[in-house]
C-alpha cells in the first residue's frame, strides 16, 4: 500500500500567502534644485591680423650674388610672384648699397626708373620704400627695398640719382616719410594746407577736406553729388558691390 492510502495520515493544504500590509501615504519627496545654467561664453577674441607677406620665388641674379658677396647678411633676397629680382637691404647700409649699385662695374645701375613707397599696418616694420634699378648698359634691373618704422626717417638717394628728387618729395606727400638729407623736402603734389597723407592705409576713404573739396565743382568728381551723405552712399554701393 502506498503512501497515499495509508488511513490516519491528516491531508495538508497549502498556507495561504500573508495579505500585504495596507500601505500608507508616500512621504512628499522636495523637487530636485534646477541645475546652475552654464555662465555665457567668452566673446571671442578678434582675430589677429595676419602680416602682408611677398608670395612667388626669391629671383638669383649676378647682380644678387655680387651684393650678397659684398653686403653679406645685410641684404635678403625677396620673394617676388613676377620672376623680378628684388632684394631688402638693413637700413643702415642703404646709401652704401646704392652707390655701389651704380658705381661697381658688374652692376652699373645709373638709372633710376622708380622711387615709391607701400605701407603695412600690420607688419613690424610699418613702411617700404622701394628703389627701381636699371642699368642703361647692361639692360637688366634690380628693386630694393627698406624697411621703416612709422616715424623713422630714411636716408637721401638725391647724391646718388638726382632724379630722386622730386620722387622722394612725392613719396612724403602720399606717406609722410621724411628723407633725411633731402634737399628741398616740401609738398610737390597737394596743397600746402593738407591735412594726412592719402597712401596711407588709414587715411580716410573721402579725405578729411572732403567737404571741401565737393563744394569746388572744378575739384569735384564728375560723377560725384554735392551732397556729401548721398556721395558716401554711392561708396558705400561701390564697396558692397566689389
Amino acid at each position: 500500500m502506498s503512501d497515499e492510502e495509508k488511513p490516519g495520515q491528516p491531508e495538508v493544504t497549502p498556507e495561504a500567502a500573508p495579505a500585504p500590509a495596507a500601505e500608507g501615504p508616500r512621504p512628499e519627496v522636495a523637487p530636485a534644485p534646477a541645475a546652475a545654467a552654464p555662465p555665457a561664453p567668452k566673446p571671442a577674441a578678434p582675430p589677429v591680423p595676419k602680416k602682408w607677406e611677398p608670395t612667388g620665388e626669391v629671383v638669383s641674379t649676378p647682380v644678387t650674388e655680387r651684393l650678397s658677396a659684398q653686403f653679406g647678411d645685410a641684404v635678403q633676397g625677396v620673394k617676388s610672384p613676377c620672376g623680378e629680382a628684388v632684394v631688402l637691404v638693413a637700413r643702415d647700409k642703404l646709401v652704401e648699397l646704392l652707390n655701389f649699385l651704380k658705381s661697381d662695374s658688374s652692376c652699373g645701375m645709373d638709372y633710376l626708373s622708380n622711387l615709391t613707397a607701400a605701407h603695412y599696418p600690420n607688419n613690424d616694420k610699418k613702411f617700404e620704400v622701394v628703389y627701381d634699378c636699371f642699368s642703361m648698359n647692361a639692360r637688366h634691373s634690380l628693386r630694393v627695398k627698406v624697411a621703416l618704422d612709422d616715424g623713422e626717417a630714411c636716408p637721401t638717394a638725391v647724391p646718388i640719382w638726382p632724379t630722386a628728387d622730386w620722387q622722394e618729395r612725392e613719396v612724403h606727400d602720399m606717406y609722410g616719410i621724411v628723407f633725411e638729407g633731402h634737399p628741398n623736402l616740401k609738398v610737390i603734389l597737394l596743397p600746402e594746407v593738407w591735412d594726412g597723407h592719402p597712401l596711407r592705409k588709414e587715411y580716410p576713404l573721402g579725405g578729411p577736406q572732403e567737404a571741401a573739396i565737393r563744394a569746388d565743382k572744378f575739384a569735384k568728381p564728375a560723377y560725384m553729388p554735392d551732397d556729401v551723405e548721398a556721395a558716401m552712399r554711392i561708396v558705400e554701393e561701390g564697396r558692397r558691390d566689389s
